[in-house]
C-alpha cells in the first residue's frame, strides 16, 4: 500500500515537471528561442547520423566475428584430423622400390660408352671382365618388384563380407611376409646357376618348370614357396588375406599346369 512518503514523492515529481513547463513557456516568448531549437535539432541529426554509421560498423564486425568463428572451427577441425594421424600412423608405412636394374643399366651404358673410344681389344678385355666379375659375384643385379602396402581408404573400401574380421594391420604384415618369397626366389634366379649348391639349383629349376607363356614379365610365387619362405599361413585366413589383396590390385592369379600362381601388380 502506498504511504504518505510516497504519495509525496509522486506530487513532487509531478511539481518539477510543471515547473519545467513553466519555464519552457517563457523561455518561448525570448527572441533567440528558435535560433537555439535550431541548433539543437542540428545537433540531433548529426548525432543520428552517427549513430546510424555506428550501427553500420557493428553490424559488419557482427558478419567478421562470425566468419571468424568458422575459420577458428574449420582449424579446430584440421587440428583434430591432424592429431589423429599423428596418433594414428601407420605401422606399415610403403618404401620406394630400389631399382638396382636401372641403376646396373645406368652403369653398364657408361662402361659401354667408356669401350667405345679403344679398340676392339678392348672391347673383349671389358666383356671378359665383367663376365668374370658376374661369375665371382654368382649372381646379376635384377629389379625384383615386390607387394606395395594397402592404405587405410582402400582397406576401408573393402566390403566387410570380404576382410571378416581382418585388420588392417594383419594385412600390411601378411605382406611383408609375401614379399620375402619373392625376393628369395628372384634372387636365386638372378644366381648363375654353377655358383648355386644343390639344394637353390634344384628350386632354380622347379621355379622355371613354373613359367609358362602366361607369365612373361610377371613375378609370382606359389603357395608351396609362401610355406618354404614365409610364416605365412594358408589358412581360411592367409587365403581371405589374398583375395582382399587381390580386391585392391596389389596382387593377381595365373592358373595353369597345376599351379596357382601369384603375381604382384606394380601401383600406379
Amino acid at each position: 500500500m502506498a504511504t504518505l512518503e510516497n504519495l509525496a514523492e509522486s506530487f513532487d515529481g509531478r511539481l518539477e515537471c510543471m515547473r519545467t513547463l513553466v519555464d519552457l513557456q517563457f523561455a518561448a516568448e525570448e527572441v533567440d528561442c528558435n535560433k537555439h531549437f535550431e541548433t539543437l535539432l542540428n545537433e540531433v541529426e548529426k548525432l543520428e547520423n552517427v549513430l546510424s554509421v555506428m550501427r553500420s560498423v557493428v553490424q559488419k564486425q557482427k558478419e567478421e566475428t562470425k566468419q571468424i568463428q568458422e575459420v577458428k572451427l574449420t582449424f579446430e577441425s584440421l587440428i583434430s584430423h591432424l592429431q589423429y594421424s599423428c596418433q594414428h600412423v601407420p605401422v606399415h608405412i610403403p618404401q620406394p622400390a630400389k631399382k638396382e636394374a636401372v641403376l646396373q643399366d645406368a652403369k653398364t651404358k657408361k662402361e659401354s660408352h667408356t669401350v667405345k673410344s679403344g679398340n676392339g681389344t678392348n672391347k673383349v678385355k671389358s666383356a671378359e671382365k665383367n663376365e668374370k666379375t658376374c661369375k665371382k659375384s654368382g649372381k646379376l643385379d635384377v629389379y625384383v618388384p615386390t607387394v606395395e602396402y594397402v592404405t587405410v581408404e582402400e582397406f576401408e573400401g573393402v566390403p566387410k563380407y570380404m576382410k571378416g574380421r581382418l585388420t588392417y594391420t594383419q594385412v600390411n604384415g601378411a605382406i611383408d611376409e609375401l614379399n620375402k618369397p619373392l625376393k628369395e626366389k628372384y634372387k636365386i634366379l638372378s644366381m648363375k646357376r654353377t655358383t648355386l649348391n644343390d639344394v637353390n639349383r634344384k628350386r632354380y629349376e622347379k621355379f622355371k618348370l613354373q613359367e609358362t607363356k602366361d607369365t612373361a614379365g610377371e613375378y609370382f610365387i606359389v603357395e608351396e614357396d609362401i610355406k618354404e619362405f614365409s610364416t605365412l599361413k594358408m589358412d581360411n585366413v592367409g587365403r581371405a588375406i589374398l583375395t582382399v589383396l587381390r580386391h585392391c590390385g596389389r596382387m593377381k592369379e595365373i592358373r595353369g599346369g597345376g599351379h596357382i600362381r601369384y603375381a604382384c601388380l606394380p601401383v600406379y
